[in-house]
């Protein structure tokens, strides 16, 4: 005779099985999209052991900030649907999210192909933070808002403007067909990206009071100042003075989507002056005044 506890615990393991290959499924159908890149097809043996080392980390640490997206998202769209913004703003912020795990399930498995030995993925990885306070628990709808646009501004309207020119100089320079792919996947995502802050910060500017307009400007402020520390690797734009860099695919030289710190910057600096700030201006910021005193200190509070 068996025993029905057994029985029991079998089929509670059966329902978790199945469970998870239904989300997998789930996950599969939502997250990819075609051409998807073919990982198993990465032909690893071509490409010397230190090139893959360095490949893998940045890969992975674009799977890391990829992931840092998905919380950030996940933020704005809670403040937003809590203020009761337009629905429009909710839908473009959902895609937003997905999109945005597509990403960080892209470079993860990029890493992966080139060091199989990488750790788990999310579960590994380092505390989530964000670049800005969360919103007060008793923040009223006007303050929710007034706390999204800021968010909004550095998340997509500077982040995600910079993200695409980067992602088009990383696909440029691979030589690798798995590598490019997974740039080119993502390429596709932030024009929509960057368009839903532009759009959306549209939006919210006009309903803001005097004093939180003087907030965003200093949101403005700092965050730039972050920017050039996480973006530019350390070479300033004094440094870019004068020169030209082009951005091109060298056949001769293997490349799995790596980009040097001076290309990095350049592409940082340029794209400030060429979107950003334009964009910024129209929304009636003063990006030069941010930029010139993006040194001084952050207050505290």
């Amino acid at each position: 005779m068996s025993d029905p506890s057994l029985a029991s615990a079998h089929s509670l393991f059966d329902l978790a099985r199945d469970c998870g290959d239904r989300l997998a499924a789930v996950h599969r159908t939502q997250i990819r999209r075609e051409p998807w890149p073919d990982f198993e097809g990465f032909e690893r043996e071509r490409y010397p052991l230190e090139l893959r080392r360095e490949a893998a980390e940045q890969w992975a640490g674009r799977a890391r900030a990829e992931h840092g997206s998905i919380h950030q998202f996940s933020q704005i769209a809670h403040a937003l649907a809590t203020a009761r913004a337009p629905l429009v703003l909710l839908g473009a912020l959902a895609r937003l999210i997905t999109d945005e795990v597509r990403h960080a399930e892209l470079c993860f498995a990029m890493a992966v192909a080139c060091e199989p030995e990488l750790s788990p993925g999310p579960a590994s990885w380092p505390a989530l933070t964000t670049p800005w306070k969360p919103p007060p628990p008793d923040a009223d709808d006007a303050a929710l808002l007034a706390w999204a646009s800021r968010a909004i501004l550095i998340a997509c309207c500077i982040g995600e403007t910079i993200s695409r020119p980067m992602l088009d100089a990383i696909a440029t320079v691979a030589t690798d067909p798995v590598a490019e792919g997974c740039a080119r996947q993502i390429l596709r995502d932030e024009h929509l990206h960057a368009t839903f802050g532009w759009e959306a910060l549209a939006h919210l500017v006009p309903r803001l009071g005097a004093a939180e307009r003087e907030l965003l400007q200093e949101t403005l402020r700092t965050s730039l100042a972050g920017f050039e520390q996480s973006t530019a690797c350390g070479v300033s734009v004094a440094e870019l003075a004068g020169t030209e860099l082009e951005i091109s695919r060298d056949p001769t030289t293997p490349n799995l989507g790596l980009l040097t710190p001076t290309q990095y910057a350049a592409i940082f600096y340029s794209t400030l002056e060429t979107e950003v700030f334009p964009k910024l201006v129209e929304l009636g910021l003063d990006p030069v005044d941010a930029w010139a005193r993006r040194g001084e200190a952050i207050p505290e509070g």
